[in-house]
């Protein structure tokens, strides 16, 4: 066994009287060996699994001799619909390095090649630089599964997320099309936006923006406006899989009953925004069907023939709905929704439903909310300063900011001294909706010079071809600790400016101000190592 593996029953913290009548719901839907393997599942901690960042994959370079022996299994599946080999292999390539370096013994996730579940290690995943560097991201295995429902598509896609924060699965929505689709992530919740905010700009991602309104409304205000949504909705969370940090509780019948109401009322408006022909991820974290098949059923049988549920995603794992629950049937088409019970891929229990939309749905239009987009304080660019920015970055860095712009559909916008880049489809789309956050900073004038942000470096550094300094390993912890760099002269940087770090792995370890042998250690705090 393994010695990060716990050998206590998961219910016997918060009690296990409570977790058995918990379990015992579904015994009647399943054979006796699948509710004993449950049972068995139930008692363990499920593995957390690493999603790598594609935002910022590179080619792995070799290790030192001798570093690293553990094996990793088999990569799973052939390169998905856009994706190339080269792509595929890199992908591969950069897992199978963290798990040499760090003595990670893990498993593949058959939905996700670029995952994998890490059942014992020398090294913790939140304790490394490729992690306090955003390079990828540490989640549950199972809350990785929905976004590969989706469909890809070669053109810009509006994508919604409608529940987002803590922002796991927007980085994932992100990453689908190598950020070139727009992703709204809102989330009801102002408390929990700071999280999402520090989420997405540690990813690096620029084509979004941040809304926080109820997720109820988004419906009646954009009707058949986005290609795909996320419903990742609040649930009762009874995975029957309690952890340290999610221990088991008792649910009653009322608390199931008031989530499903809002779980209902929160896909209903979701459906009611998706484009036809759209696709509509509907998930949660339990395997109640009070907030599964029960409230995906409500939807099928509200709006009869306007939607449909893609069989295929159920059929390839061999899993499927609950057609009937405690005496109340489901909508026929439920069947081929996925509930993953604990035992079926080793992670905790989760419910995912990809719907397809065929026809137009009746909604009660109202209008969003709106300012100014002038109050914002943005102004486009003059073509003669866009120009010199081109200008700047490629002699700099070697680095072409206009082929970037046009290839993510990025605006450069000016505020005072500050320049933002703004996705195109929300000043084409949503200029007047109110945002929290949006974009990435291209960086701002000090006394008429121009300065690149710390952001914009850490997200497209790896492509500088120029002021790049590598730093000596023998640096590198100093400067993860938030130090800056004294008594150094590297050659081929150019005094007073920005300069992107790297260390001698290739990790792009953000920027640094160069002056008077220093470098000035611009890492933001959420990169620094404690």
């Amino acid at each position: 066994m393994s010695p990060h593996e716990s050998t206590t029953p998961a219910g016997n913290a918060s009690g296990p009287v409570s977790f058995t009548s918990a379990l015992q719901r579904y015994q009647p839907y399943l054979d006796e060996a699948q509710y004993a393997k449950l049972i068995a599942e139930s008692e363990r901690i499920a593995p957390s699994a690493v999603r790598l960042n594609l935002l910022k994959l590179t080619s792995p370079l070799p290790l030192p001799t001798g570093e690293g022996e553990k094996t990793t299994s088999p990569r799973p599946q052939p390169p998905e619909e856009g994706e190339t080999e080269s792509a595929k292999n890199t992908t591969q390539q950069r897992l199978d390095y963290l798990s040499r370096k760090y003595g990670w013994v893990t498993k593949a996730l058959p939905y996700s090649a670029e995952s994998l579940q890490i059942l014992d290690y020398d090294t913790y995943p939140s304790q490394t630089r490729e992690f306090l560097l955003g390079q990828y991201y540490l989640q549950d295995a199972a809350s990785i599964l929905p976004i590969s429902l989706f469909s890809t598509s070669d053109r810009p896609l509006l994508k919604l997320d409608m529940a987002a924060s803590p922002g796991g699965k927007t980085t994932q929505m992100i990453d689908t099309s190598r950020d070139r689709d727009f992703v709204i992530a809102n989330d009801a919740a102002a408390s929990r936006l700071p999280a999402l905010r520090t989420v997405l700009q540690t990813w690096g991602a620029a084509n979004y923006t941040i809304t926080n309104f109820a997720g109820e409304r988004w419906g009646d205000w954009f009707p058949e406006t986005f290609d795909q949504i996320l419903l990742d909705a609040p649930c009762s969370m009874q995975s029957l899989r309690a952890s340290a940090s999610h221990p088991h509780r008792p649910i009653t019948e009322d608390e199931r009953s008031r989530l499903a109401s809002r779980q209902q009322a929160l896909l209903f408006s979701a459906a009611k925004a998706l484009k036809i022909g759209g696709e509509l991820v509907y998930s949660t974290c339990t395997l109640a069907p009070e907030e599964d098949e029960s409230v995906v059923s409500a939807l099928l049988e509200t709006y009869p023939g306007a939607f449909r549920i893609d069989p295929a995603p159920a059929q390839q794992f061999c899993v499927s709905g609950l057609s009937e629950f405690e005496g109340e049937r489901f909508h026929p088409e439920v069947i081929h929704s996925l509930r993953i019970w604990p035992f079926v891929f080793q992670t905790n229990g989760f419910f995912a439903v990809k719907l397809i939309k065929d026809t137009s749905i009746r909604g009660e239009q109202s209008p969003p909310p709106s300012r100014d987009f002038a109050s914002t304080g943005y102004r486009a660019l003059s073509p003669g300063l866009l120009q010199e920015l081109n200008g700047t970055f490629q002699q700099i860095y070697g680095f072409d900011l206009d082929g970037m712009l046009q290839k993510l559909n990025l605006v450069p916008m000016r505020k005072v001294d500050a320049i933002q880049l703004l996705p195109a489809s929300y000043l084409t789309q949503f200029a007047t909706l109110p945002y929290n956050a949006i974009g990435v900073p291209l960086g701002r004038f000090i006394r008429d010079q121009f300065e690149v942000s710390v952001d914009f470096v850490l997200r497209f550094g790896t492509e500088f071809s120029r002021n790049v300094w590598q730093m000596p390993d023998n640096l590198v912890e100093q400067w993860m600790k938030g130090f800056d760099i004294r008594g150094i002269d590297p050659v081929g940087i150019e005094p007073g400016t920005v300069i992107a770090i790297r260390d001698v792995e290739g990790n792009n370890l953000g920027a640094a101000k160069y002056s008077s042998k220093r470098l000035r250690n611009l890492l933001p705090n959420r990169h620094i190592k404690i």
